[in-house]
């Protein structure tokens, strides 16, 4: 005779099943390398080139990281990328960013210039890749 009705042995192997998957998720996240960094603010600037009416940018990114353990690299360098980001994302113009091309671009000068920024901080550039996973132009 069993002690446990059916449905809690359901949700006990159910509950197994997901602690290994999620164990095997993060190992193999961690083997390859594979490590994503998202700055919780999104960032909020004032576009260039509009005197008259005034156009606002909000983005929001994530970082893919070269290995996990440059996360706490961008946490002790927050105010420098911020500084960075801001100061490239205000350098924008409303055409020069409502294409899917001109996004596009923008990504690319956001990487180039993170990469740069921590290779002048710490000798690598630490991020392999910038997503804009938020973008509103208003």
């Amino acid at each position: 005779m069993n002690i446990f009705p059916l449905s809690v042995r359901v949700f006990a192997v159910a509950l197994l099943l997901c602690v290994h998957v999620s164990q095997s998720f993060a190992a193999s996240e961690s083997k390859s390398g594979s490590q994503y960094f998202a700055i919780d603010t999104p960032f909020v600037v004032n576009l260039a080139g509009t005197t008259d009416n005034l156009s606002y940018l909000q983005v929001n990114v994530q970082f893919k990281l070269k290995k996990p353990e440059f996360r706490t690299q961008l946490q002790l360098q927050m105010p420098a990328i911020q500084h960075t980001m801001v100061m490239l994302l205000s350098d924008q113009t409303t055409d020069s960013i409502k294409s899917v091309q001109g996004k596009q671009a923008l990504r690319e000068n956001a990487l180039k210039s993170l990469q740069q920024l921590f290779q002048t901080l710490i000798g690598d550039p630490v991020i392999d890749d910038v997503y804009f996973t938020g973008f509103i132009i208003q």
